[in-house]
């Protein structure tokens, strides 16, 4: 005995129609909605941050949108380029060492604003025309 499986995706055409019609601007469109999404997740660290001089809230950043293949992503957070000493203490803040309790400030961003930037992810797509 054979077995088969049939699957259909209900309305796929529809959308498959309103990316046609986005064009080029696809990627112009999820390159938007990354930057949404970091933007809530960069307020979300500034609001939850240690501040005792302001250096290392002053150094989070979010980068500018990045291609790669089909991906595109930002960074958000302490960026490379960042001087040592700041990063070190960032690292401490968020971690916590030997002699200090952690004070974090990305991770709680991610588990409590994650939500938020998806859907500001999904508003900027609403807002170009991709879904």
């Amino acid at each position: 005995m054979t077995t088969r499986v049939s699957m259909s995706l209900n309305g796929l055409d529809v959308y498959l129609e309103k990316i046609a019609q986005a064009g080029g601007n696809v990627d112009d469109a999820a390159a938007n909605a990354v930057v949404a999404g970091g933007d809530v997740l960069l307020d979300g660290m500034l609001k939850r941050v240690p501040v005792l001089t302001g250096h290392l809230a002053d150094t989070l950043k979010r980068t500018d949108p990045v291609h790669d293949g089909n991906l595109v992503f930002v960074e958000v957070g302490m960026p490379r380029d960042a001087p040592a000493d700041v990063a070190r203490y960032g690292n401490v803040q968020e971690y916590g060492s030997a002699s200090m309790a952690a004070q974090p400030y990305i991770r709680p961003t991610i588990d409590e604003d994650a939500g938020k930037a998806r859907r500001a992810q999904r508003k900027s797509l609403e807002q170009d025309g991709v879904l």
